[in-house]
């Protein structure tokens, strides 16, 4: 688990809903806090990242928001303008073709090209490099859209480097296959709900990656997780109490009794995620619901040393 959270390029992906953004960030902000230099990349989101770490947003252009943690909301717009002005190098030349009304209802029209400039965005934060000549970042996580989107995403590299003629764009599309696919360098993480469609999902995912994908599978984190009301040492008193014919005590005991049942539904997901998916399963405990987001993100972060072990 310690091997592949250390991975240069790491993909948070899962059910819309179940702390994709959270995991992504406390994965981020853990590298950063252990000296790496690492972008944090969010595809399209609502800038949740930025409720976690208490900075400004920062959209299309990386910026560094904490000490070695730079972040960078993409968008489809944004990243297609950054690719265009690579290539034509004239700003005044892009706004005169890509600014055009009938060249913009045009390039809508194309399947996937969101997907494709995106990943052509995260691929050269990859290779960027700094002033020093070194890269720019040691580190990239990258926030994923929700599972369907996911997977067009991830695979669009792939697909047009297979089908495309030789030219520019197949080239391009090679290097983000090759960046998706690398075996030692890339992973694909996980997040799901204790929950039969978050889990279906993971699975739906975690299938994805071994075929369509070509990805390398990272760690499957099961977020929301309820720890155990009770000890081993607990539950025969339990048993004692439950026999007690007393009115004061029902409504406590029946509602621990459907807390014990959430915990039996929730540990039978766990083992089927676990075993399906063949991953690590790192569980993420359940925070009260009143606990502001920056904390939120620290116990997060403290929850991923504590299975670690340590810090990176």
């Amino acid at each position: 688990m310690r091997a592949l959270l250390g991975r240069p390029f790491q993909v948070v992906a899962g059910k819309g809903g179940v702390g994709r953004t959270l995991i992504a960030t406390a994965l981020a902000l853990r590298a950063a806090r252990a000296g790496e230099r690492v972008l944090l990349l969010e595809v399209s989101a609502n800038d949740n990242a930025t409720r976690y770490l208490g900075v400004e947003p920062a959209v299309d252009t990386p910026r560094e928001v904490l000490p070695n943690l730079w972040l960078c909301r993409m968008t489809p717009a944004g990243a297609l303008r950054e690719y265009a002005l690579l290539i034509l190098r004239f700003r005044a030349l892009y706004n005169l073709v890509f600014e055009n009304r009938l060249v913009k209802y045009l390039l809508r029209s194309i399947p996937s090209l969101s997907e494709v400039t995106l990943m052509g965005k995260a691929w050269y934060h990859s290779t960027e490099q700094g002033k020093d000549g070194r890269p720019r970042f040691t580190r990239i996580v990258l926030d994923a859209p929700a599972t369907g989107h996911a997977i067009t995403m991830l695979s669009v590299s792939r697909v047009v480097a297979d089908t495309v003629p030789q030219g520019v764009l197949k080239a391009a599309a090679e290097k983000m296959a090759d960046l998706v696919e690398s075996p030692s360098d890339t992973c694909l993480h996980l997040v799901a709900l204790p929950e039969e469609m978050p889990v279906n999902e993971a699975l739906e995912l975690s299938a994805a990656a071994g075929t369509k994908l070509r990805m390398a599978r990272g760690v499957a984190f099961l977020n929301r997780w309820h720890a155990p009301l009770l000890r081993a040492e607990d539950q025969e008193a339990f048993g004692r109490l439950t026999q007690l014919a007393s009115p004061k005590l029902a409504p406590y005991l029946d509602a621990a009794q459907i807390r014990l049942l959430r915990e039996k539904i929730e540990r039978a997901h766990g083992e089927r995620l676990a075993r399906e998916a063949g991953m690590p399963v790192l569980a993420i405990a359940e925070a009260p619901a009143d606990i502001p987001d920056p904390a939120l993100l620290e116990r997060v972060v403290e929850e991923i040393d504590r299975a670690l072990g340590a810090r990176p």
